[in-house]
């Protein structure tokens, strides 16, 4: 509902004013960098003129003053930009709440605007905000610092500011206007996510606020906006958690591809990105000695190209049973003589399998080392390490875990070999064994973990994942429909609660904001799903489908059919990479007025990458290939059903 005349000059009046505040701010931070420049400038030259007449303590005490008035100014420029924004986009939503003693009125913005004493903008974070995407007009509450503050929200609006200038309000009842979100949802995608903190809708708000449970496992339909969630989540909690930081927190991201996408969400949120890695690359740094490690793209590729599938799947337990015997296996067979000492092999094999028996085993060994160490009265820090070595030599104990899993598959009657590579199905059991006989990591700098595709990832890997960061909150991302490991198959990803007991909550996303009610219908029939409802309104355009081999004129007709219905962001997803590679080079032939990049993501640039690494992704239209002798069957449909699902508005679909 539109608002009177009357009441929208009332909001230009209030914008304008918002606005020169924002200048005078702007112009008095802008007088402090000045200054601060000034000084910095000043301080620098006294160093460079007088530096041979200075004490190191006077020039160290310049250079620690020099950095703080760097921080400092760089933390005024932060500062600055901030109000540059609320300048050209202040808020977007409002509500008026009424208490007892007065009533409220609530501006909701990216960031708050605080003059003189005075809240002219609340940031979307604070606890009163929660009011504008819980509820509607009517009885509310929020949870404020000295407690439950309750209330009715009289007035509820959404507003559209572009570059300082009010081009619609909506006045509603409910918590967010369905004319302001359908508005939304019809905007071309872009190379980068964007942030949605203008729509989050209720159910996304109660895991992006959610601060009591230690482990949040969502199952969220492809583009329920699970990952969207997943990232305001941490700017909630940057917000709200004074004592973290971005160093604090990390993300486990499918591939680069995904890492780049997602990179501009929390900066647009006025928060710098934080830590992002891959399972491959944290274990690389304890298993690069031993092996190469084949990525989760490669083994992939491996597996959709050559058909390999599973021949072997291992439970916890039976690698702990294979560690046990393997330490019982290994231990002093004869006495061991150090300089006059004799010491007696059933002593020494008490302590290693008695007296530290709840230790890793290399740290069973260190004890023994220490303890050998004082028996003889010589120096730990000397001779700790050349004792350590007689140990093991004793024992038998081999140091590389790619060849205990070998004696492990022996146990097993499974031949197997690993020369130089480790495969990345094989990659969970030879860290378990590492970490098991080793010791696990302690990173206690790392609070929360967000782990994102969590379907891909089996149980082990998520035991590995919560020993390494034992007192770290975790959010936990996926959706057992797009699971493409075939080493992986949930049912439900609330089977996570055997690793995750204590204190988890599972939470289910089944609206999609992404694709059209027509391209929903069709991947819904894949895999046969009728719980998923698409939110979008529809835009008449029916899937579209070829069989046929000489495909690329036509894909040609095909982008140019999105292009002239507005859409600039555009991907062929073919099923492997030789498919990618084929369809690329035969494209970039035609010399055409299209632009192509392979396997990544590019502004005005036609995206051509195998299904596989579109995990995640989501573009205007999307083109479907795969050779007419290479059809998806029926162990890929969820393959299929991932790339058909990064569509929004326009699908293609070839040799299905």
């Amino acid at each position: 509902m539109t608002i009177n005349k009357n009441e929208y000059q009332k909001e230009e009046k209030y914008l304008e004013n918002i606005k020169k505040l924002a200048d005078l701010c702007i112009s008095n931070v802008n007088v402090q960098i000045d200054k601060q420049k000034k000084e910095i400038f000043e301080i620098k030259q006294y160093i460079w003129n007088d530096c041979k007449s200075l004490s190191d303590l006077e020039y160290g005490n310049l250079l620690n003053d020099t950095d703080a008035k760097v921080n400092w100014t760089n933390s005024r420029i932060k500062q600055m930009i901030k109000y540059q924004h609320i300048k050209q986009n202040p808020y977007f939503g409002r509500i008026d709440f009424k208490t007892e003693d007065e009533v409220i009125k609530v501006y909701v913005g990216i960031y708050g605007f605080n003059y003189e004493n005075c809240n002219y903008i609340f940031d979307w974070r604070a606890p009163i905000s929660n009011l504008f995407y819980d509820y509607g007009i009517g009885k509310a509450k929020y949870e404020a610092p000295i407690g439950t503050i309750n209330g009715d929200i009289i007035l509820r609006r959404q507003y559209k500011i572009e570059n300082g200038t009010i081009e619609r309000i909506i006045e509603s009842e409910i918590n967010i206007n369905d004319e302001m979100l359908q508005e939304v949802l019809s905007n071309n995608s872009s190379d980068k996510m964007k942030n949605i903190v203008t729509t989050i809708q209720k159910e996304q708000n109660e895991i992006i606020r959610d601060t009591s449970n230690k482990y949040m496992i969502i199952q969220g339909v492809a583009g329920s906006g699970k990952t969207s969630v997943a990232l305001h989540r941490i700017a909630y909690l940057l917000y709200k958690e004074k004592n973290l930081s971005y160093s604090n927190i990390l993300i486990f991201s499918p591939n680069d591809i995904f890492t780049e996408y997602i990179s501009d969400v929390l900066p647009e949120l006025g928060e710098r990105n934080v830590l992002n890695t891959t399972f491959n690359d944290l274990l690389e740094q304890y298993l690069k000695k031993f092996a190469k490690i084949e990525k989760f793209s490669g083994f992939l590729e491996r597996v959709y190209e050559k058909n390999t599938k599973p021949n072997y799947i291992f439970y916890r337990h039976e690698l702990d049973y294979f560690i046990q015997d393997y330490i019982k296996g290994h231990i002093f067979h004869k006495n061991i003589n150090l300089g006059k000492e004799i010491f007696n092999k059933f002593e020494l094999n008490d302590l290693l399998l008695n007296k530290y028996r709840k230790l890793p085993l290399m740290e069973r060994i260190s004890n023994l080392a220490e303890y050998l160490c004082n028996r003889l009265n010589v120096s730990i820090r000397k001779n700790k390490r050349k004792i350590e070595n007689l140990i093991i030599s004793e024992l038998g104990i081999s140091l590389n875990p790619v060849s205990i899993f070998l004696e492990f598959l022996k146990v097993k009657r499974i031949e197997k070999e690993i020369i130089n590579k480790i495969d990345y199905e094989d990659l969970e059991y030879i860290i378990y064994i590492y970490f098991e006989l080793n010791g696990y990591p302690y990173n206690s700098n790392i609070k929360h973990v967000v782990v994102d595709e969590a379907q891909d990832y089996s149980e082990l890997q998520f035991y590995i994942l919560r020993k390494c960061f034992e007192k770290a909150y975790f959010t936990i991302l996926g959706d057992v429909n797009q699971a493409i490991n075939p080493y992986c198959q949930y049912k439900s990803l609330e089977g996570l609660s055997d690793v995750f007991s204590d204190g988890y909550k599972y939470i289910e996303l089944n609206n999609t904001y992404r694709s059209s009610p027509e391209i929903l219908d069709y991947s819904n029939t894949i895999l046969g799903i009728k719980n998923i409802k698409s939110i979008r309104s529809s835009n008449g355009i029916p899937v579209k489908h070829y069989n046929n081999n000489e495909t690329i004129d036509e894909i040609l007709k095909n982008i140019q059919y999105i292009y002239e219905h507005g859409f600039k962001n555009v991907a062929i997803i073919t099923k492997n990479s030789a498919e990618t590679n084929k369809v690329y080079n035969k494209l970039i032939k035609k010399h055409t007025k299209y632009n192509f990049t392979k396997n990544m993501i590019k502004k005005d640039c036609v995206s051509i990458m195998p299904s596989y690494l579109a995990k995640g992704l989501e573009f205007d239209g999307v083109i479907i290939y795969n050779d007419i002798n290479n059809m998806y069957n029926d162990e890929e449909k969820k393959l299929y059903y991932v790339a058909i699902t990064r569509a929004q508005h326009v699908l293609f679909v070839y040799n299905n």
